[in-house]
């Protein structure tokens, strides 16, 4: 999963920034070789080749040299079941158990309510990637919270800021992008609301209050029929950018006016941050974690209000004030999640463990 979105920006960051010596943990990585050779490990790490498919039956049973292993870091909730009493199992959320679209096999949902209730019991330990995906995996899976440690995902300044890139002209005619617009950026996923989203510009788009366009970056390869529909209607006003691999984020970022974010169900929320640390404001839903990841830094509305969402929308693109104050309070707030914070936290965590076994 090194390389899937936001799960993937974690293991490489934590593997890119690997909190513990040569001395004091032999570092083991399972996977694929070639694929892992892409991205930056430490240079003691130890390739373990192992390749099985995301909810294989290859997957769930591991692999034979794990049972070696004092602990497994497993960095999603698919575990290796015959280790699972050494596992450190990291939860992002639980989308998929909130939100049937998620997995839409009956047997996938039963093979992930019987799981992550293996990992409630079972696993030494869990860490959580917010208070939020804490207290909900608490709630539903009766899980000690004594026993779950919250470290959070991080934003790293070499790639996102708000340092002015000469190249910006040129990403922009490379993509066609408007010299002004909005933006939004997520998986074409129903809980990230883009249908919501789009439906109010529209709105305002026929009324004449709103003449920015919206960019929406990262949906992959099959666009949502409900946005297609909407790009059909509007083609000069809604541009995709399909395919934006992770080293053209901060070009995006930097380019828009203002970032829109009506997720309805986020375990963490890289976007924002992103967003933020590019300099850019934020306009975000309140739903679920945002309120805790953005604090006073961005203006937040709820994503199921139609009136809400458009007439904080409107208010904010009028008032340059408050525009330049999201952008500083957004700069400020992005600092406070820089990966060395959270590797830190993930070095104290480690040591713990180590000095118990």
């Amino acid at each position: 999963m090194i390389e899937h979105s936001g799960i993937g920006v974690r293991i490489q960051h934590i593997l890119k920034f690997w909190p513990l010596s040569e001395t004091e943990a032999e570092l083991f990585v399972f996977g694929d070789p070639a694929l892992l050779r892409k991205h930056h490990l430490p240079s003691h790490a130890q390739i373990i080749e192992y390749r099985a498919g995301i909810y294989s039956l290859k997957e769930l049973m591991g692999h034979p040299k794990m049972r070696e292993m004092d602990f497994l870091d497993i960095p999603h909730f698919n575990i290796p079941i015959l280790n699972l009493s050494k596992c450190i199992v990291t939860i992002h959320d639980l989308i998929p158990y909130h939100f049937k679209q998620a997995h839409r096999s009956f047997v996938k949902r039963v093979y992930l309510n019987l799981i992550l209730r293996m990992i409630a019991r079972f696993a030494y330990r869990v860490i959580c990637v917010s208070n939020f995906t804490k207290n909900d995996f608490t709630k539903f899976f009766y899980h000690g919270s004594e026993e779950i440690s919250v470290i959070y995902n991080g934003i790293d300044p070499n790639v996102f800021s708000a340092n002015g890139n000469e190249n910006l002209d040129d990403f922009r005619s490379k993509h066609l992008l408007p010299k002004e617009f909005l933006l939004t950026i997520g998986i074409g996923k129903k809980h990230k609301n883009f249908e919501f989203l789009i439906k109010n510009l529209t709105f305002l788009w026929k009324e004449n209050s709103l003449k920015l366009p919206l960019v929406i970056g990262g949906l992959g390869k099959e666009i949502p029929r409900e946005i297609q529909n909407f790009k059909d209607q509007f083609p000069e006003l809604i541009v995709l950018l399909q395919h934006l691999p992770y080293e053209a984020l901060p070009y995006v970022y930097q380019s828009a006016k203002l970032f829109l974010f009506p997720s309805l169900f986020e375990g963490f929320g890289f976007p924002v941050l992103e967003a933020q640390a590019s300099g850019t404001p934020v306009l975000s839903s309140d739903a679920t974690v945002l309120p805790e990841i953005l604090k006073e830094s961005a203006l937040l509305f709820d994503a199921k209000n139609d009136a809400d969402f458009q007439k904080k929308m409107i208010g904010l693109l009028s008032d340059q004030k408050e525009m330049a104050r999201l952008k500083s309070a957004g700069l400020s707030n992005a600092k406070s999640f820089h990966w060395k914070e959270q590797i830190r936290d993930l070095r104290i965590f480690y040591l713990k463990i180590l000095s118990q076994k």
